[in-house]
């Protein structure tokens, strides 16, 4: 009997040991949280950014990230120590800081957003919508979404004035 309680014991311990071993995911000071904003007014548009955890997020789960990020409106797709993606959709907005092409009164307008997503005119030009394939009037119709002015010059010179 003594023998049965020693093997138990030494069972245990063992048992004890390896779970304490096991690292659990948490998020730490090296941990990359990346930030999706996906904008749906234009087909979907994402913008995505990095940021770095703060106090209130350093030994968080995975369970009480996803309460302090959905506060926020974003829900978490992946999660692990080293990696956090978190995403929200955002609907009947444009994007910021960017370029978008728009039929406009059957020509084609490029318009730039500000950092609230509000459009300025940029460029009419002289792209009759009526001119092209009907996805491509379609597109320019929702509205199409270019990181850069020169990504936007691409597309007009490429895919819409050839």
């Amino acid at each position: 009997m003594q023998r049965y309680v020693e093997k138990q014991t030494k069972k245990d311990n063992v048992v004890a040991k390896t779970t304490l071993q096991l690292p659990e995911n948490i998020i730490n000071e090296k941990t990359k949280i990346i930030k999706k904003d996906v904008y749906t007014k234009a087909g979907y548009f994402s913008l995505e950014e990095i940021i770095v955890p703060n106090e209130e997020l350093l030994g968080a789960n995975k369970e009480y990230a996803e309460n302090y990020f959905r506060r926020q409106g974003y829900n978490v797709e992946y999660f692990t120590s080293e990696r956090v993606v978190i995403s929200k959709n955002i609907d009947n907005t444009w994007p910021p800081n960017v370029f978008i092409a728009l039929a406009n009164e059957g020509k084609v307008y490029i318009y730039q957003t500000d950092e609230y997503g509000n459009l300025k005119l940029k460029e009419e030009t002289e792209i009759n919508i009526e001119s092209l394939p009907q996805q491509e009037q379609e597109d320019l119709k929702r509205g199409v979404i270019k990181r850069t002015y020169e990504e936007m010059e691409d597309f007009i010179l490429e895919d819409l004035d050839s």
